[in-house]
């Protein structure tokens, strides 16, 4: 196992001094880093733990929009009554999260600072078109999540800088949101293929927003832009859905590996496609299978 120096933050800006100082990669719940550590494959010498720093920490609603900090953990988010309301997709990306004791310490920032292309709540975040906003001792900038993703386990963050928190609007009802797995084993396990929906519809039924993202299927986990013009203003329903699937298969480059070939990844990514649209359809008051 590598051998780290280790330092505690108690607020912002002790984190920004700290940073300054060392150099360091912060850490948060660490559940991702103690396994690459135990690998001698973590990308840092020095961590420096900001889990105490509770301005971090929450979940509150301005208006339509929803902000959470970044320290917030898995556990806190299926905790919240506000984020089941305007997100469930969010929720059902952090029920498929490891173990209790994962989902208590693992947090939301710690899921997009690490950057898996299979990383759970990003293919949910990126279908509620949510906004990150990085801090430092400079100031502060906000960019969309797709943007901070840069490739697989790369992000755009600048030296002293952190995420501090991920925002999104509310659709408009009627709308609704779902989020699919597929992993090797029912619990603990990295997705193979993760989808997640997001839609808005007017008075008459129809699609006014379509957002689809997928995750492990491409170095990043990714929207479908193919996907969602193939959704605007249509009719939600089976032969839609399909369409969006097929278009969606354009967007993606999946690899094989020991969990699943290419092959399989593209037929379940547009089978998934499809079930996260029912799924967003049902949510928002539609009737699955028509």
């Amino acid at each position: 196992m590598q051998e780290i120096d280790f330092y505690r933050a108690d607020s912002l800006d002790d984190l920004y001094r700290l940073l300054a100082e060392t150099g360091g990669r912060v850490i948060a719940g660490g559940t991702d880093a103690l396994v690459q550590m135990q690998r001698d494959a973590f990308p840092a010498a020095v961590v420096i733990d900001a889990s105490r720093i509770a301005d971090l920490r929450y979940i509150r609603e301005d208006g339509d929009r929803i902000e959470i900090g970044a320290l917030t953990t898995y556990a806190d988010l299926l905790a919240s009554s506000l984020v089941r309301r305007a997100a469930p997709s969010l929720i059902a990306a952090a029920e498929t999260v490891g173990a209790p004791q994962t989902r208590a310490r693992g947090t939301l920032g710690g899921n997009i600072a690490n950057a898996s292309p299979a990383g759970d709540t990003l293919p949910p975040l990126l279908a509620l078109d949510a906004s990150v906003t990085l801090s430092s001792a400079r100031g502060v900038r906000v960019l969309p999540l797709g943007e901070v993703l840069c490739g697989s386990r790369q992000t755009c963050l600048e030296p002293g800088e952190i995420i501090a928190s991920i925002a999104f609007r509310r659709l408009p009802d009627p709308s609704g949101s779902a989020f699919i797995k597929l992993s090797n084993r029912r619990g603990m396990s990295i997705a193979v293929v993760s989808v997640a929906a997001a839609l808005a519809l007017d008075a008459a039924g129809c699609i006014v927003e379509g957002r689809v993202a997928l995750g492990a299927v491409a170095p990043t986990a990714v929207r479908s832009p193919a996907a969602e013009s193939a959704l605007a203003g249509e009719v939600p329903g089976a032969e839609t859905f399909r369409r969006a699937a097929r278009a969606a298969l354009g967007d993606i480059a999946p690899i094989g590996d020991v969990r699943a070939t290419a092959a399989y990844r593209r037929e379940a990514a547009a089978r998934l496609v499809i079930r996260a649209l029912n799924g967003a359809w049902e949510h928002a008051g539609g009737r699955v299978g028509a």
